[in-house]
This record gives C-alpha cells, structure tokens and sequence, in this order.
C-alpha cells in the first residue's frame, strides 16, 4: 500500500474516532456530571454515566493508537521541523533525508 494511503486512511481514523471523543466527553461534562446530586443510576438517551465513561475511554484509547502511528509516519517532518522553519530561498530539492 502506498504511503500516501496510509496517511489518509489513519488521518480519516483519527477524524472517526475523534468525534465520538468529542461527543462522549461533552455528554459526560454537561449532562452526566460527577458527583453533586446525581446518583449513579441517571441516565441520557438510556445509558448510564459509567456506560457514556466505557465508551468514551475506547474511543480515546484508539484515537490515541492512530495518533500516534500518524505522529510515526510524519517522523521525517517532526525531526527537520526546524530546517521546513528556516527562513531562506525555496529548497524542495534539499530536502534532507
């Protein structure tokens, strides 16, 4: 498989599962908060606190796998970050290996 694939099918991963994350944690803050007057057994769209908490702790640990693996493809660009910063002529021939 082509990098350039790869690249995109773990980018379209992250978006994926990002937003799950994203919606699971604003569930979790706004309607099922932790302690105060809630008791454990409150429920939003049928399913308890601690079934929103599960869902949301996978969904983040395979947004967290992907990011990293896409952090490990862009490895190149991390480590010459600060020769793509340098200001200076356009050198896409010297790009360093």
């Amino acid at each position: 498989m082509k990098r350039i694939t790869v690249n995109a099918l773990v980018d379209i991963g992250c978006l994926i599962t990002f937003i799950p994350t994203l919606v699971t944690g604003l569930i979790l803050y706004f309607y099922l908060p932790e302690g105060g007057f809630r008791s454990g057994w409150v429920t939003y769209l049928g399913m308890t606190r601690n079934q929103w908490l599960t869902i949301h702790d996978y969904v983040s640990f395979m947004f967290a796998a992907l990011l990293i693996v896409h952090l490990l493809l862009h490895w190149k660009f991390f480590r010459n970050i600060g020769w793509y910063l340098k200001p200076g002529e356009n050198r896409e021939s010297d790009i360093p290996e």
